[in-house]
């Protein structure tokens, strides 16, 4: 009982020390752009924006309004105590500043949230950059400044519009250096560098590339800044997307302060105005952003493009191989990058499903890890894996499929593929069940025949050798069938078989019963973990269901169709039948036979085999 009541609170602690972590860095972050970073007036650099664009993405969506609303007091309160009245808290120009940066932010996050796989870092295209860019460096800036133009008065000495692009630019520089360097720098992308081995290389060349920065915004010159390029360019092939978020995270805070305290090219070219300074500062700071995440992003497209092209060679040579099949690219993680278009016929799709299809709603749930387990041997480097899995179409009819999976054949120290080939086998895999169906099933009594009773006589002796325990075995023949046969024909005496296999089926109680229709008018019944006693009263039963039957045979002693029975038990010692259980049995049934016929014989297996032990047990003859 106290363990259930400790789950809950565990999940609860896992859910809100990482809100309560975000919220007090949010708050610390506010505090730090409205004090120390507040130049003659103005924030020389917001903080509190980019921060909460980063935390939504990285947040499942449905905690979003919990992190804005509580968001919009800390916000609210952090504003008015930097600035200094207490009043000012609750001041019109806090709310409606507060309150519009929130709204903005939630209103980016939704429409960049739609994109998980450059959230988590898994694509870094050219279009996905763009729309973060047109977002966070455009629209919200742009209503930013529409905002606080019309709630506040500009400062003295600044114009409506100066002051506008004061915000504007303030406010794209917050989430452009901000929220790539949190989505970025996250423990899976910093784990990949550290495996990498270069983990202390990155941080010896972004300490050097700050040192250069910080020599190159203490230059009075405007020339020295187009210097930044190259050393950022080298990073960003050396260490990718990861290197260039950490590296603007470094230059900007670097180049605002350096600005804000009278130093480097841009005081020099506003005249010595600090405000103009830093304005120009933002502005070559987005742009150096802009120009370096193009590269980047054009450079991730350009080599995205070449691994296509060779997997696109790849499954031409499959499709050539096996025509017909449905032909796929999917990355190491199993994310379909190509399908063919003959999926939409095998599994019912409509016409443009593919773009975003996966492939994980239709697969059977139970044989998730057999995909799983074939996935792996690929990345480890086995060739050509197939396996057989089940697959649901869109009207959820459940089909076999075969997969046939290997490694793309691109440079090894490239990104590699997995390509295949599915192939919709559901005919066969019905067909080859329905075989072993009916070699495992006697199809006169719907009994299992012979070869499966030889199946599970030996897997049930194996199981009571290995669990130390009783196994009993029935041999049962109806009595005076071939005269039976003579009287009332083929026809009667195969009815008269079913309605006795039926009865002895029914006799049983237990799953782990077995019975069988060993051959001609002969059955047999394997009983586990069943001991002496308890075998002979089952088979006293089954001599009864039979009886009671009222199959009438006046050929016949007994007037009915009855059965004789022979029973044996037994505890395996060795591993493998030798066959002693049935001879047991078998014997004893001739024994019942002999001595009347209706009724059950056990055999003492510690005795001779030729001459058994006789339990004979009374019977009622049928009046």
């Amino acid at each position: 009982m106290w363990r259930h009541q400790m789950v809950p609170s565990r999940q609860a602690v896992r859910t809100a020390a990482p809100f309560l972590l975000w919220m007090a860095l949010l708050t610390l972050a506010n505090y730090l752009s409205n004090s120390l970073l507040r130049v003659e007036g103005l924030i020389s650099f917001p903080l509190a924006g980019g921060l909460l664009l980063g935390v939504l993405l990285l947040t499942p969506r449905q905690r979003w309004p919990r992190y804005a609303v509580t968001a919009f007091p800390l916000l609210a309160l952090t504003r008015g105590l930097a600035i200094g009245p207490v009043a000012e808290i609750v001041s019109p120009t806090t709310l409606i500043f507060t309150g519009s940066s929130i709204l903005l932010t939630y209103a980016a996050a939704v429409v960049l949230g739609r994109d998980r796989d450059w959230i988590e870092g898994r694509s870094d295209t050219l279009r996905a950059w763009a729309r973060f860019g047109v977002v966070v460096i455009i629209l919200i800036p742009l209503v930013s400044a529409f905002v606080h133009a019309a709630v506040r008065t500009p400062p003295h000495g600044h114009s409506a519009v100066h002051y506008g692009f004061y915000v504007f630019t303030n406010t794209a520089l917050t989430y452009v250096v901000l929220t790539p360097l949190i989505l970025r720098l996250q423990p899976r992308q910093l784990i990949e560098l550290h495996r990498s081995g270069r983990s202390l290389e990155a941080i010896v060349s972004l300490a050097g590339f700050g040192l250069f920065a910080a020599l190159i915004f203490e230059q009075p010159t405007v020339l020295p800044l187009f210097l930044l390029l190259p050393p950022l360019i080298g990073i960003l092939f050396r260490y990718g997307f990861v290197g260039i978020v950490a590296s603007i995270g470094l230059l900007v805070p670097i180049a605002i302060l350096f600005t804000g305290a009278d130093y480097g090219p841009f005081h020099t070219m506003a005249l010595e105005d600090v405000h103009n300074a830093l304005l120009l500062c933002r502005v070559f700071l987005i742009l150096t952003f802009g120009i370096v995440v193009l590269v980047a992003a054009l450079l991730h497209e350009r080599e995205r493009l070449l691994h296509l092209r060779q997997a696109d060679r790849d499954i031409y040579e499959m499709v050539a191989r096996q025509s017909g099949d449905m032909a796929f690219v999917s990355d190491l993680d199993g994310r379909i990058i190509f399908i063919s278009p003959v999926a939409t016929q095998v599994l019912g799709l409509a016409e443009g499903a593919l773009g975003d299809f996966d492939w994980r709603a239709h697969v059977h749930p139970d044989d998730m890890g057999i995909i799983t387990d074939g996935m792996q041997r690929v990345r480890a480097g086995d060739a050509d894996v197939a396996y057989v899995f089940r697959a649901y179409d869109v009207n959820r009819n459940l089909l076999w499929f075969e997969n046939r999976v290997r490694l793309s054949t691109s440079n090894k120290d490239a990104p590699r593929f997995i390509v295949g080939s599915t192939r919709e086998v559901t005919a066969r895999i019905l067909r080859e069940q329905q075989l072993e169906t009916m070699a495992a099933i006697d199809a006169l009594t719907g009994l299992p025949n012979r070869r499966e009773f030889n199946e599970q006589s030996r897997l049930k002796w194996r199981q009571a050798s290995r669990l130390g325990s009783y196994l009993s075995l029935h041999v049962i023949d109806v009595d005076r069938f071939k005269d039976f046969n003579d009287v009332y024909g083929h026809a009667k005496g195969d009815d008269c078989l079913r309605k006795v296999a039926t009865a002895i089926r029914n006799a049983l109680k237990r799953p782990e019963d077995f019975c069988a229709r060993y051959g001609g008018e002969e059955f047999t019944v394997l009983l586990p973990d069943t001991e002496p006693e308890d075998a002979l009263m089952l088979g006293e039963t089954i001599c009864a269901a039979v009886r009671e039957l009222g199959l009438r045979h006046e050929a016949s002693d007994h007037g009915v169709v009855t059965v004789s029975i022979g029973c044996a038990t037994l505890r395996p010692i060795f591993t493998d039948d030798d066959g002693s259980l049935f001879e047991a049995a078998d014997a004893a049934l001739y024994q019942a036979k002999r001595q009347g016929r209706n009724m059950v014989a056990a055999s003492n297996l510690h005795k001779v085999i030729d001459i058994p032990h006789v339990i004979q047990l009374p019977t009622k003859r049928r009046r």
